[in-house]
């Protein structure tokens, strides 16, 4: 078996050595990743400059871009086959809720789905001292269950790991994205030459705990395994807005 593993907290973070090893054990392990920070990129994709590609090891590159373009490079080019799935993670921080939408390391595994690769994205759901030791004792597990039970068809899994000791998780729950009260704010300040610049910032937002989301889960003291599904059409407003009279002469301007 084929895998690829990625991130976007750059190629040479803890997170993915660690999950590179594991998966080691269930396959020939590539990973491509970028060179340098990418955390929050999205699904962004370099479209105006080249990408440089750097073997910083035997089956370990570094690429000049972001998660997506690692993927896309590796599946579509780089690599003499493409890979039976993509790994992504282990973020340094957690990935739930509203957040996958910004995150890089979810970005890569949709990245995974769309070209038909079975993907999931992990993270371990803290910001520092980080219980990596808990990520090695049940990953492999979880891994091995991914690869029982491939995702179908335009569905990733998106897996959180609570930052506790092993001793302290308490078992798996299947959840659903819950939601964030986010306080973000804008900070404008003056640089020496007087000019502005600004900082996008805020303190941390605050979560629902509503029994079935992935926040509940990780408060739970469970990892949270999340499935995800590409699909954005919104079939129910469709359906009502197809029945709407649609008249856009010039008689309608206000």
């Amino acid at each position: 078996m084929r895998i690829l593993v990625t991130n976007d907290d750059g190629v040479r973070a803890e997170g993915i050595a660690i999950l590179a090893e594991i998966a080691a054990s269930f396959g020939e392990v590539t990973v491509v990743a970028p060179a340098d920070q990418q955390s929050a990129t999205s699904h962004a994709i370099t479209l105006h400059n080249p990408l440089r590609v750097d073997e910083v090891e035997p089956r370990r590159h570094a690429v000049s871009g972001t998660p997506t373009d690692c993927v896309l490079l590796a599946v579509k080019g780089l690599l003499p086959d493409p890979p039976d799935i993509v790994l992504s993670g282990v973020n340094h921080g957690p990935n739930m809720g509203a957040d996958v939408t910004y995150s890089g390391t979810v970005a890569a595994a949709i990245e995974g789905t769309l070209l038909g690769v079975p993907s999931a994205a992990f993270s371990i759901a803290g910001r520092s001292k980080l219980h990596f030791d808990t990520v090695r004792r049940f990953l492999p597990a979880l891994l091995k269950k991914f690869l029982d039970n491939r995702p179908p068809a335009l569905t990733y899994w998106n897996v959180n790991f609570p930052n506790l000791p092993p001793e302290k998780i308490r078992g798996v729950q299947v959840s659903h994205l819950g939601h964030r009260i986010y306080q973000d704010t804008v900070v404008r300040k003056i640089d020496p030459r007087g000019k502005p610049y600004y900082w996008i910032g805020g303190d941390e937002p605050t979560a629902d705990l509503d029994p079935g989301t992935d926040f509940r889960a990780l408060d739970d003291g469970c990892l949270s395994v999340t499935p995800l599904h590409l699909e954005l059409n919104d079939f129910e407003s469709i359906a009502r807005m197809r029945t709407w009279e649609w008249e856009i002469d010039e008689g309608n301007r206000p």
